[in-house]
């Protein structure tokens, strides 16, 4: 176990204590309506495309939109 933690100690030792990241911001008003329409199934494919690459680039935005079909098939608690 003492192992691990010598390893630990020169990563932050090469590397500094900092950490960088981040904030995972909710999708915008515009994104947001684009969410809904896509949860509807009224996105055009166009932009059903770009939506697919934008939820690819915010995975977290995939909870929004689970939420949004519960809404609407009337199952969200």
């Amino acid at each position: 176990m003492a192992e691990t933690f010598e390893i630990l100690a020169g990563f932050l030792e090469k590397f500094g204590t900092e950490v960088e990241g981040r904030m995972l911001a909710d999708p915008t008003a515009t994104e947001q309506d684009r969410l809904r329409q896509l949860a509807r199934g009224q996105l055009p494919p166009a932009e059903r495309e770009a939506m697919m690459m934008s939820l690819n680039d915010h995975p977290h935005w995939v909870a929004w939109l689970a939420r949004e079909v519960k809404r609407l098939r009337g199952t969200e608690p």
